[in-house]
């Protein structure tokens, strides 16, 4: 996810039917597909979401980033280690007997790639709290805020705030720019306060990262990043309010430019009410709803181009089925309805698209119930993991990708030295299966396929197998089609050998019994690889080992055995290395070492540490040759690793 400037578009899967004689598809040819209501773009760009993680403890704080690339499924991890005392929380001293960490957040704002972190902690006399933001361009951290007060943020306009002064409710609103105060009491409004129908606002805003500051009495302004007051903003709230007169309940708004919506609620009694719903378009009145239910709420598409009603048949939480209603504000004509597959006070909604959405709904226990993303085009529901869901909405407006309908937890196929790249869609892994791109796959193995109506036949060389109805295997969706791995792929000499999983991807390592043929996957080719090689300490220089002469090579040129080279050219070493004090480098034959880098100053390397900048002149041809050093007789390793290319949020 198309982004306004972002990624994740995340939608639904609809099931491939082919009604149609059979024919002969070869792995190279694209099958026809059906009409799709969107067409969505492939980007130049590497496909990269960002994670992050924070640690604070002893005399550090390490920030862990990650980057997982929706071209491979695969993730990489760069750590870093910072020890100015001035970053450390005043009163850290590593005894907290109780500490937290709020949900970190990435987020693609105005002023470049940020990470966020809220720190908690207490011991034995005091309280604090304390928020972070890693620079990702210029790989430094900020101790933006500290105090009493729990802090919330709202990074995409580069504000944070708390809600307590002195234990007495007071909001107080910070410029994340300045850390000065811009705002006091009040409220920031955000798109889903407006999609969701608890607001309306004018002018209608043209982005969907925006914000809008109001004060008490609704006296409104647009933010600019930073918490700048930008144009004016007309906002009403839109609870239902009731009216003697008639005594019925209302709320009534301006849904787009020329329809206007009026929802009435009247006669409650043994938790129901008689509900009506109009819209007036032109002048001309459109009864959509009207029925005795138990409540009935509006959400409106972030373009103002899709009005859904939710009716629900009780007032608590536990209750029948609630009923969705889609309909197309031009037309003002119905084009979908489906009861929701739980019973559940549905809470709000979140919008991909204007073709897809989240519904979220009440649940004390909701890891049990996973959500389900809706494609209005399609009528297809795919369910999500909640808890891989609940990181991902937090920041879904800063990374969505074009051509990408289910972003959870991509999954890398890898088979020997080679990895299965995507042009669209990753495979991705769904109610226990891992999905796979039909043609992609294919064409990576060197199968052949013959798909008819009631089968799909593969052949591998002298292999073969087929699934009999394709129609409720494969998935279909904006012109790409899936089919989960299973016997038919095991037949054709692929197995799953290994599978390894995070919050951020998945990896399904293949044993292709076709191993050295022609039919195996190409090994991916890399223009250099990290390396390491046993040295051996004679006198005062350092000699390759004559016996173990075969090096150690990773699958990337920036990192091997616990060693990164960072794109600003300082070292992270995962391990303590509590004995060394200095650091080697060697020139590219490793005959001699031609500088060295100091460690004293570094107070505490329990965890692992980063370095401070190497000098430009230990490099050559962007390659280093750096060596823990050893005593007279001892064996070491000297690592070869290529320098990366400046940070760039669009690489992987």
């Amino acid at each position: 996810m198309s982004r306004v400037c972002k990624w994740l578009i995340v939608s639904l899967v609809s099931i491939f039917i082919l009604s149609m004689s059979e024919f002969t598809v070869s792995a190279s040819t694209s099958i026809v597909q059906t009409a799709q209501n969107t067409e969505r773009s492939i980007s130049s760009k590497d496909r990269v979401q960002h994670n992050i993680r924070f640690a604070v403890r002893g005399t550090e704080v390490t920030v862990t980033t990650l980057r997982t690339s929706f071209d491979t499924g695969e993730i990489k991890e760069n750590e870093y280690h910072f020890t100015d005392p001035a970053i450390l929380p005043r009163i850290h001293t590593g005894l907290t007997t109780t500490s937290h960490q709020y949900d970190p957040i990435v987020s693609d704002t105005p002023a470049g790639l940020k990470g966020y972190i809220t720190y908690y902690a207490t011991d034995d006399k005091q309280y604090y709290y304390v928020l972070y933001e890693y620079d990702y361009s210029s790989n430094t951290l900020r101790k933006v805020h500290e105090g009493e007060n729990r802090i919330y943020l709202e990074p995409q306009i580069g504000i944070y705030y708390t809600i307590y002064e002195k234990n007495v409710p007071k909001s107080n609103y910070y410029s994340m720019v300045t850390g000065k105060k811009v705002y006091t009491r009040g409220k920031i409004l955000l798109e889903r306060d407006f999609t969701d129908t608890k607001y309306v606002v004018s002018p209608i805003p043209q982005t969907r990262n925006f914000g809008v500051y109001c004060t008490d009495t609704l006296d409104c302004h647009y933010l600019e990043y930073g918490g700048i007051k930008g144009k004016k903003a007309k906002v009403s709230d839109l609870w239902m309010k009731p009216d003697q007169k008639t005594g019925l309940s209302t709320k009534a708004f301006q849904v787009s430019a020329d329809v206007h919506l009026n929802v009435s609620q009247g006669n409650t009694r043994d938790r129901k009410s008689d509900w009506t719903v109009v819209v007036t378009k032109n002048g001309k009145k459109t009864t959509l709803i009207k029925e005795r239910v138990g409540y009935v709420q509006s959400f409106i598409s972030p373009e103002r181009k899709t009005l859904v009603l939710v009716t629900e048949n009780g007032l608590d939480s536990k209750k029948e089925s609630s009923k969705v209603q889609i309909y197309d504000l031009k037309t003002l004509k119905r084009v979908r309805s489906y009861d929701s597959p739980y019973r559940a006070r549905t809470e709000s909604i979140q919008w991909i698209t204007e073709d897809e959405y989240i519904i979220e709904q009440y649940f004390s226990n909701p890891g049990s119930y996973p959500p389900s993303l809706y494609v209005i085009s399609e009528n297809k529901h795919l369910k999500l993991n909640y808890s891989t869901y609940s990181d991902w909405k937090k920041y879904w407006n800063s990374f969505q990708f074009s051509n990408v309908f289910f972003p959870m937890e991509p999954v890398a196929i890898k088979s020997d030295q080679g990895v299965l790249e995507y042009k669209g869609q990753p495979s991705f892994y769904m109610e226990g299966q891992h999905y796979v791109p039909l043609e992609e796959f294919t064409k990576a193995f060197h199968i052949q396929y013959n798909l008819g109506k009631d089968r799909i036949i593969f052949t591998r060389g002298q292999r073969s197998s087929s699934v009999n109805q394709p129609s409720k295997q494969l998935l279909t969706l904006y012109n790409q089609t899936f089919i989960p791995l299973g016997q038919w792929s095991k037949d054709l000499g692929l197995k799953v050998s290994e599978t390894k999983g995070s919050r951020y991807n998945k990896q399904l390592s293949i044993s292709d019994e076709e191993k050295g043929t022609d039919l195996a996957m190409e090994p991916k080719i890399l223009p250099f690889q990290a390396s390491a090689r046993w040295m051996d300490r004679v006198g005062d220089s350092y000699q390759l080992d004559p016996v173990n002469t075969r090096p150690m090579e990773s699958a990337v040129p920036d990192r091997i055995d616990g060693v990164v080279l960072n794109f600003d050219r300082t070292l992270t070493i995962s391990s303590s290395k509590d004995s060394i004090t200095e650091l080697l480098f060697t020139n590219p034959d490793y005959t001699s070492v031609i500088g060295k880098v100091s460690l004293t100053d570094i107070p505490e390397r329990k965890w692992g540490f980063s370095t401070a900048k190497i000098p430009e002149n230990m490099l050559q041809d962007g390659v280093l040759n750096m060596i823990f050093p050893v005593n007279e007789g001892k064996s070491t390793m000297v690592y070869s690793l290529k320098l990366p290319e400046p940070f760039d949020k669009n690489k992987f």
